[in-house]
């Protein structure tokens, strides 16, 4: 029969055979993973250079476009509703009629917020000043809800310029908000990206045989690539207030130098070397 001191030895021996067991396996855990870590250092080249080339390409604009708010406010949402609709309404004709289709005519957004205000709800007594100026004393104004405000942002695409004068007048006429354009821009400037990619590419590749050349060394693989596109940038016109142009004014036709747009593109490789 065990004694009681027995089998105390015993649960102590179990439990160091089983402390000595995890820390065998972490152990070899550990042991695996930096084997693994080694080895994938090994496989990356130690011996490198990384080379740069960057390129532009200039395009003339072939699109214009304008954004523009019409704003409306009301008592109500439907009778709010019901007057923004017949602005936008009368603004779409007239710019479908200057000669843009309706696919390049777009709502960007369509909002209904209710509007507040600070009023008196009490009529205050009259109090004279000093000087003898007579005068509504307190600040006894209770915030309330007046109406509803509704606004519907919309972007036009212009791609025949001759039109651009005729925009500006329906616009200006019918007194739109936050009036911006016409930005001239590229409507596709992917396909000129590629092309700054290429030249930038080739840029980088020609550096590489020279570098490679005066080290007298010979060039491996490419290890990696890493392009950072410098983007494009449209060409804005003036802002101009919607208040400023008229339906009627005929002879209205601005000068629009579109001048032209440049789309960049840089890149680094980094070759392998022998």
């Amino acid at each position: 029969m065990y004694t009681m001191t027995t089998m105390k030895n015993i649960s102590a021996k179990n439990l160091l055979m089983y402390a000595g067991t995890l820390f065998l396996v972490i152990v070899s855990i550990i042991a695996i993973v930096v084997a693994i870590s080694w080895k994938n250092n090994d496989d990356y080249p130690q011996n490198t250079i990384s080379v740069s080339g960057t390129a532009d390409v200039s395009a003339v604009p072939d699109v214009a476009r304008f954004s523009f708010t019409v704003l409306e406010n009301a008592k109500s949402t439907e009778e709010a509703q019901a007057t923004i609709n017949e602005k936008v309404s009368r603004i779409l004709d007239g710019i479908e009629e200057a000669g843009v289709e309706e696919k390049d005519i777009k709502t960007n957004s369509y909002r209904i917020t209710p509007r507040y205000e600070y009023v008196r709800t009490v009529k205050p007594a009259i109090d004279i000043a000093v000087d003898g100026t007579e005068f509504y004393p307190g600040n006894d104004r209770t915030r309330k809800q007046t109406g509803f405000d509704v606004s519907q942002s919309i972007t036009v695409t212009a791609r025949d310029f001759d039109t651009i004068p005729d925009i500006l007048a329906v616009l200006g006429g019918t007194g739109v908000e936050n009036l911006n354009g016409p930005n001239f821009e590229i409507d596709k400037p992917e396909e000129l990206q590629e092309e700054a990619r290429e030249q930038a590419i080739d840029e980088a590749k020609e550096k590489a045989r020279r570098l490679a050349k005066d080290l007298g060394v010979r060039l491996g693989d490419i290890v990696s690539f890493n392009e950072n596109n410098g983007g494009w940038y449209p060409e804005p016109y003036a802002r101009m207030e919607a208040a400023s142009f008229a339906m009627d004014d005929a002879d209205f036709a601005p000068e629009l130098p579109t001048g032209e747009n440049e789309i960049s593109s840089s890149v680094t490789i980094t070759y392998e070397i022998k």
